[in-house]
């Protein structure tokens, strides 16, 4: 038997730290993302804006009073294309505006990985008592192929809500093996080639000295490295880059300052040189035998083929193999450079259901007709004349890269 909690408080959420970090090492998908640092830090962030409540469901064994499962949500105010005003529940650490978006990969529920079916039916449980003081359920950014994802799914179809299911992005990753070596006899012939010329090519550039690769192990060295970090992306996307948003960087700057103490997951910040001058920067995560790239800069001003972006990576993947690492994930957005250096790839998976309440239903019969009516009026010239038009202006006074769910917010470019 399982016993439900509602989390409406901070104070009370983190509270819970210490049992939350225990679950995570029992639980059937744990991620860094999903640790106490990171979703704290993202409620001390955002949780105040647009309106946002905690509501944070616990599910504890009733014999013992353990906590087997948590499943971080808040809820808000929220509008279907700018038409339909609806309340919504969401996953913590997602529905941040574009400019400031995180973009948290591997997000979802935690449940003790022997109990992931039993708790998928106590979470849906406890959604339908609360079913007529929400309308929409919307989980993005979960992994394609996690046991508790299709636990979710089948037990809130089983309740009768209805439920869609989709793909929202797509991140590429590289198993590593015992060796350099062994790694690239792993990639086909063309792929090796590639490696091998673009390390060649960088380290003729760079010198009898060679590249020196920087790692942030004090404070010190943190304020260094993210500040080479920072003005490496702004120099790759102009104005800033994703760091030119002071909500998102005041949330990196906590949790960069947590995990480099080792609070929750370990950080791995580190920056190339040439000759004394900084030339890239990779900001990233290691959690439970995995490298997690979160994000980069590069240097601009280099000559045609010398790509620091990439050898930084490589020289990064170098690291994780010597430390016994056995994979490197590069995250949602399946750029040429990250398929040239994966050997598979995993979906992100968004999920949403219907409240089964009489204004839950009526909010997605709305919903529906408002889709309707904008796909008939995309259907006709005139309507197609103004959504090129739109993007247009868009496309003038925008200063970031192109925003999509294969380049998603926060590029995390490498090249």
């Amino acid at each position: 038997m399982v016993r439900s909690h509602w989390i409406a408080g901070e104070d009370e959420l983190s509270a819970l730290a210490s049992e939350w970090t225990a679950l995570m090492a029992r639980a059937a998908a744990p991620q860094p993302v999903l640790t106490p640092t990171w979703l704290l830090a993202w409620w001390r962030a955002f949780g105040r804006l647009d309106g946002r409540r905690l509501a944070a469901l616990t599910l504890r064994d009733a014999t013992t009073d353990r906590l087997v499962g948590l499943v971080p949500m808040l809820e808000r105010r929220a509008r279907h294309a700018l038409a339909v005003p609806l309340r919504r529940l969401e996953l913590l650490a997602s529905g941040e505006d574009e400019a400031d978006e995180i973009c948290s990969d591997y997000l979802g529920a935690l449940f003790e990985r022997d109990r992931v079916s039993e708790l998928a039916r106590a979470t849906t449980d406890a959604l339908l008592e609360r079913a007529t003081e929400w309308d929409e359920l919307v989980m993005r950014g979960m992994e394609e192929g996690s046991p508790t994802v299709d636990a979710l799914e089948a037990a809130f179809r089983s309740a009768g809500m209805a439920v869609d299911r989709s793909v929202s992005g797509e991140c590429p990753f590289t198993t590593l093996p015992g060796s350099w070596e062994e790694w690239l006899e792993s990639l086909d012939g063309q792929r090796r080639y590639f490696v091998r010329r673009t390390l060649r090519d960088f380290e003729k550039w760079a010198g009898p000295g060679g590249g020196e690769l920087h790692r942030a192990s004090t404070p010190d060295e943190l304020i260094e490295g993210r500040a080479v970090l920072a003005r490496l992306h702004g120099e790759r996307w102009s104005e800033g880059g994703v760091f030119r948003s002071e909500v998102f960087s005041r949330f990196h700057r906590e949790v960069m300052d947590r995990f480099r103490a080792g609070d929750g997951a370990e950080l791995d910040l580190l920056w190339l040189t040439v000759r004394g001058e900084p030339v890239a920067a990779l900001y990233n995560i290691v959690y439970g035998n995995k490298v997690y790239f979160y994000q980069s800069g590069r240097k601009i001003d280099v000559p045609k083929g010398v790509r620091p972006g990439i050898v930084i990576h490589l020289y990064a993947m170098q690291r994780a193999i010597a430390g016994g690492i056995r994979e490197y994930d590069f995250l949602n957005g399946a750029t040429p450079y990250k398929r040239q250096l994966a050997s598979g790839t995993r979906g992100l998976i968004t999920l949403r259901a219907v409240s089964p309440s009489l204004r839950g239903r009526g909010v997605e019969a709305a919903r529906k007709l408002v889709v309707s009516a904008a796909d008939e009026v995309k259907r006709h010239p005139w309507g197609q004349a103004a959504l090129r038009a739109t993007a247009q202006v868009r496309a003038r006074h925008s200063t970031m890269p192109p925003r999509s769910r294969s380049t998603p917010p926060g590029p995390r470019e490498g090249s």
